[in-house]
């Protein structure tokens, strides 16, 4: 969990927020080296009464300690700690989006917790990763098993970036080879029904998302789009760089059966689609796809994901677009395809999207 919004005080970095029990917990931040150090230094009702002047001074203590290499967390590296402050560099780099951090941290909570909490992370080995791997894939994928190890060679880089450990126990794990490739599974005329059915689909509210979605868009990006990134008078919208894989803002021109959904959205403030229950974020739109799949008469197992297939698919293979446009229309992020992208003008991706569209209308 990250630390609240600070409150400021007249020492430099001294910061705090308040706390029902233990009354104002002061924050001390400082920079040493080049990385920012961020450690609660007392409590309001700690057994020294921390004001702000004891936070500061405890503040300078602990980063004195620091430069002369004698600080406890030279000595007590706990993956537990170290963690914690690793998902806090994250979210304050905003490097990733929220929501690969959260699932970070469920990973954490599920997997590496029960097992790597209180062990000092310069003791732990190949041998101890490749274990935990080997105990994993007795109950998981080895794409997620994968997924799990991939996490933690991150986690040990950023600890050697800091030169806390000196070698990345993460690397050099045996896992079974896997095809991660997904053969799209609808037929033309498959595809052809199911897209008229989004766009015709008699639930106005899942029309739209679903609309949306075959723009090209993620479910998240769809689910977090507010009216402050809807341009109506330009005709495009922004998925902000929190949101997307990219990790910058995305300009898109919306094409008309989009325009013309959103202008007929009559409130226009916050989320663009809302829960009909909370009036909040739409969190849940399985049971929706699960209705219109069967309106569209598709038995076949499909995910919600796979209608950016459905648009790539066809722009490539139907619509004769280039592998450029179609980067560019489903905002792809590898480098070869991001290096494509910035040379396709905004015009020319929705171009490319119309013709899917006029295709798939036929």
């Amino acid at each position: 969990m990250g630390i609240p919004k600070l409150t400021s005080t007249k020492y430099k970095g001294i910061g705090f927020y308040k706390d029902k029990i233990k009354g104002k917990v002061y924050i001390g931040t400082y920079r040493i080296n080049g990385k920012l150090y961020r450690k609660i230094v007392g409590y309001e009702n700690d057994e020294y009464r921390t004001n702000e002047k004891i936070a500061f001074l405890k503040k300078e203590e602990f980063k004195e300690k620091i430069l002369k290499g004698t600080s406890s967390t030279k000595k007590k590296l706990f993956f537990k700690d170290i963690w914690q402050e690793y998902i806090t560099h994250l979210r304050n780099s905003q490097y990733c989006s929220n929501k690969t951090i959260e699932t970070k941290v469920s990973t954490y909570n599920v997997h590496y917790k029960p097992i790597f909490d209180n062990l000092n992370i310069s003791k732990i080995t190949n041998y101890q990763i490749q274990q935990f791997a080997n105990n994993c894939l007795k109950t998981k994928a080895p794409k997620s098993v994968l997924n799990y190890v991939s996490d933690l060679s991150a986690f040990f880089n950023y600890a050697i970036r800091y030169k806390l450990i000196n070698e990345n126990p993460a690397k050099n794990i045996d896992l079974p080879k896997f095809d991660n490739e997904r053969v799209y599974p609808l037929t033309v005329e498959e595809s052809k029904k199911l897209f008229n059915t989004i766009l015709n689909y008699h639930e106005e509210l899942y029309r739209g998302v679903f609309t949306f979605l075959l723009q090209g868009r993620r479910k998240e990006e769809v689910l977090n789009i507010t009216w402050d990134m809807i341009d109506l008078e330009k005709k495009e919208y922004t998925i902000r760089y929190e949101e997307n894989k990219a990790r910058k803002n995305m300009t898109y021109l919306m094409n008309d059966e989009l325009y013309d959904i959103l202008i007929n959205i009559e409130d226009k403030e916050g989320y663009v689609f809302k829960s009909p229950k909370t009036k909040g974020k739409l969190e849940n739109i399985r049971h929706a796809w699960k209705r219109i799949k069967f309106t569209a008469g598709i038995e076949k197992d499909m995910t919600i994901h796979e209608l950016r297939h459905l648009l790539g698919y066809t722009l490539l293979n139907e619509a004769n677009q280039t592998e450029e446009v179609t980067a560019a229309v489903l905002g792809q992020t590898t480098k070869k395809a991001t290096k494509r992208y910035a040379k396709v003008r905004q015009n020319v991706a929705a171009l490319g999207l119309k013709k899917a569209f006029d295709y798939l209308k036929e």
